[in-house]
């Protein structure tokens, strides 16, 4: 049986989340996909796929579900988060285009896909409650008020300033990094970088990732 790779790679822009889709030449949107041969490690097919489709490297991933791919394979889903401008895109070679297209807006995907972005989409909604994972859609440096964004767009809806602020720096996920920013003709704003530790955003979001870890359905 062959098994494959297929990743859901996702950033924010413009206050809005996206994710990476390729193609070749005439042929479907995929998310970027690969072979994984003699062997080798799923993650390490993962990364190269990744590499090979976009130009993206040195990036983090995680390992999502495993999908029947009829007639005779499976398929390993990952999850990736990526800040874009970080990472610009550069087509492999046997890539006609790659580009970020909106998550609510996409075109036809190759059949199958859909159901590992969608798992994508839900681990990466579940893991905004318990983890900070919006340091992965940021740049190295950052004001408190774009990591709020990050989560506002993540969430599906806006969150308390002074809160979320608060809430940040008690948990310890970020540090100062000495540096500020001119935003306007307001003082500066403070630039942050990740400093691990956890931080969750609230309740209702906690029990949705229990839940969807669990496999039971969200609340509504």
């Amino acid at each position: 049986m062959r098994v494959l790779v297929e990743v859901a790679v996702f950033t924010v822009r413009d206050r809005r989340l996206d994710v990476l889709l390729a193609r070749g030449p005439g042929a479907a949107w995929l998310l970027p996909a690969g072979s994984v041969e003699n062997g080798e490690p799923v993650d390490i097919a993962a990364a190269a796929a990744v590499r090979d489709v976009a130009g993206v490297r040195g990036i983090t991933m995680e390992q999502l579900f495993t999908f029947d791919r009829p007639p005779d394979a499976v398929c390993v889903a990952h999850l990736a988060l990526i800040d874009a401008g970080r990472h610009p895109l550069s087509p492999g070679p046997d890539v006609a285009d790659v580009r970020w297209f909106p998550h609510d807006d996409l075109p036809t995907l190759a059949d199958g896909q859909d159901a590992a972005l969608g798992y994508g989409l839900s681990r990466l909604r579940a893991k905004t409650a318990y983890a900070p994972v919006a340091v992965n859609l940021l740049p190295e440096l950052f004001t408190l008020g774009e990591m709020q964004a990050v989560y506002e767009v993540l969430l599906g809806r806006e969150l308390d300033s002074r809160n979320f602020r608060r809430d940040v720096l008690a948990a310890g996920v970020v540090e100062e990094s000495g540096e500020v920013r001119a935003e306007g003709r307001g003082r500066p704003a403070r630039l942050y970088r990740s400093a691990g530790g956890h931080f969750a955003v609230d309740a209702r979001e906690r029990r949705v990732a229990r839940q969807i870890s669990s496999g039971d359905d969200p609340p509504a």
